[in-house]
Protein backbone atom coordinates (compact mmCIF):
# COMPACT_ATOMS: atom_id res chain seq x y z
CA UNK A 1 0.00 0.00 0.00
CA UNK A 2 1.25 3.46 -0.88
CA UNK A 3 2.34 5.28 2.32
CA UNK A 4 1.28 8.67 0.96
CA UNK A 5 -2.32 7.69 0.34
CA UNK A 6 -4.64 4.85 1.18
CA UNK A 7 -6.60 3.02 -1.49
CA UNK A 8 -10.29 2.35 -1.07
CA UNK A 9 -11.81 0.99 -4.24
CA UNK A 10 -11.11 3.54 -6.96
CA UNK A 11 -10.97 6.42 -4.47
CA UNK A 12 -7.69 7.52 -2.97
CA UNK A 13 -7.40 9.47 0.23
CA UNK A 14 -5.46 12.70 -0.07
CA UNK A 15 -2.86 12.32 2.67
CA UNK A 16 -2.04 16.07 2.92
CA UNK A 17 -5.76 16.74 3.36
CA UNK A 18 -6.02 14.11 6.10
CA UNK A 19 -2.84 15.44 7.73
CA UNK A 20 -4.30 18.96 7.74
CA UNK A 21 -7.50 17.70 9.40
CA UNK A 22 -5.47 15.86 12.05
CA UNK A 23 -3.34 18.94 12.74
CA UNK A 24 -6.42 21.14 13.03
CA UNK A 25 -8.04 18.66 15.43
CA UNK A 26 -4.86 18.65 17.49
CA UNK A 27 -4.88 22.44 17.61
CA UNK A 28 -8.55 22.52 18.63
CA UNK A 29 -7.80 20.08 21.47
CA UNK A 30 -4.93 22.26 22.71
CA UNK A 31 -5.80 24.60 25.54
CA UNK A 32 -5.13 28.19 24.46
CA UNK A 33 -5.22 30.15 27.70
CA UNK A 34 -4.69 33.54 26.05
CA UNK A 35 -7.74 33.00 23.81
CA UNK A 36 -9.82 31.71 26.72
CA UNK A 37 -8.81 34.74 28.77
CA UNK A 38 -9.94 37.07 25.98
CA UNK A 39 -13.21 35.17 25.67
CA UNK A 40 -13.80 35.46 29.41
CA UNK A 41 -13.06 39.19 29.31
CA UNK A 42 -15.54 39.65 26.44
CA UNK A 43 -18.12 37.37 28.03
CA UNK A 44 -18.21 34.75 25.27
CA UNK A 45 -16.54 31.72 26.86
CA UNK A 46 -19.59 29.49 26.37
CA UNK A 47 -19.90 30.50 22.73
CA UNK A 48 -16.18 29.91 22.15
CA UNK A 49 -16.30 26.40 23.61
CA UNK A 50 -19.49 25.58 21.71
CA UNK A 51 -17.97 26.72 18.42
CA UNK A 52 -14.78 24.81 19.18
CA UNK A 53 -16.79 21.61 19.72
CA UNK A 54 -18.81 22.21 16.52
CA UNK A 55 -15.59 22.61 14.53
CA UNK A 56 -14.21 19.40 16.00
CA UNK A 57 -17.41 17.53 15.16
CA UNK A 58 -17.28 18.86 11.59
CA UNK A 59 -13.63 17.88 11.13
CA UNK A 60 -14.19 14.44 12.62
CA UNK A 61 -17.09 13.87 10.22
CA UNK A 62 -14.93 15.03 7.31
CA UNK A 63 -12.16 12.69 8.45
CA UNK A 64 -14.61 9.78 8.69
CA UNK A 65 -15.83 10.52 5.16
CA UNK A 66 -12.26 10.54 3.84
CA UNK A 67 -11.45 7.28 5.58
CA UNK A 68 -14.77 5.68 4.71
CA UNK A 69 -15.57 5.05 8.36
CA UNK A 70 -19.30 4.56 8.82
CA UNK A 71 -19.64 2.91 12.20
CA UNK A 72 -17.29 4.97 14.39
CA UNK A 73 -19.01 7.30 16.81
CA UNK A 74 -17.60 10.88 16.91
CA UNK A 75 -17.08 10.69 20.69
CA UNK A 76 -14.78 7.67 20.26
CA UNK A 77 -12.61 9.58 17.80
CA UNK A 78 -12.78 12.93 19.55
CA UNK A 79 -11.41 11.89 22.92
CA UNK A 80 -12.38 13.99 25.94
CA UNK A 81 -14.93 16.77 25.51
CA UNK A 82 -13.57 20.31 25.59
CA UNK A 83 -14.02 22.11 28.87
CA UNK A 84 -14.27 18.98 31.00
CA UNK A 85 -11.93 17.94 33.70
CA UNK A 86 -10.03 19.93 36.31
Amino acid sequence: MDPVSLAQGDNRIDSPHLDAINLMLRDLRTRHDDIRHRAAFRGCTTELLTLQQELMDYLLQKKENLLGVNSARPQELAGPTIGTGP
